[in-house]
């Protein structure tokens, strides 16, 4: 399910900044290469991610499931100086090529990369997050949810993609696969969660923004 047509879709594209040149080879490699690679976030969502992550200026910046990397370049634009910024993925063969390109950003000494399984890794990697980007597997969002939450200072915000998995939370619940209930789910613990206030973008595949009260 597309949730504008493919025109406005490359009028948004033509009208949004560009990314760096050495991103557009990150997403040619990743094409040519890697399966799936549709998973890699593209320059649209970059710059949202970028232009929060200015707004915000975080000095504890957490990326729950980088793929290639794409989306850590537009996220640690706005990490403070001395400030860290740490992206977990579980995929080792993903390895060589996210520090291949992570190694051309300015602030490549502040990236951090862990590779394993993000509920074992989350446990020993625990920081007063004030800005989170969670795109992992959708069956462990409400853990990675709950695992970080109780980390996250007041006013800190966790950016969840994939939302709206393509239209499908707006199926009948018979139709629903493993994948679109466990998002189902953690759309209705939020909703239900007095800790947090949170709103759904429509960008993309949905991006739920979460602010921690």
């Amino acid at each position: 399910m597309e949730f504008l047509s493919d025109d406005l879709q490359e009028y948004i594209g033509a009208h949004t900044t560009k990314a760096p040149e050495y991103l557009n080879e990150l997403e040619r490699e990743t094409w040519v290469k890697v399966v799936m690679p549709r998973m890699l976030s593209g320059h649209v969502q970059g710059q949202i991610l970028k232009q929060f992550s200015m707004m915000k200026r975080p000095k504890y910046l957490l990326e729950v499931g980088t793929f290639t990397g794409y989306a850590s370049h537009f996220l640690v634009e706005g990490l403070q100086e001395g400030g860290e910024f740490h992206a977990v993925e579980i995929n080792e063969e993903l390895e060589s090529i996210i520090k291949k390109y992570w190694a051309q950003h300015p602030k490549f000494d502040q990236m951090h990369l862990h590779i394993g399984a993000a509920s074992k890794v989350l446990e020993s990697l625990k920081k007063p997050w004030d800005f989170i980007f969670l795109d992992a597997d959708k069956a462990g969002l409400l853990t990675y949810y709950e695992q970080l939450l109780p980390l996250m200072p007041s006013n800190a915000i966790m950016l969840i993609d994939n939302i709206l998995w393509s239209g499908k939370v707006a199926e009948p619940v018979a139709k629903n696969d493993k994948d679109t209930k466990a998002i189902l789910a953690l759309n209705e613990h939020v909703a239900k969660d007095p800790r947090v206030e949170q709103v759904i973008l429509s960008a993309r595949d949905g991006i739920m923004m979460v602010r921690k009260v």
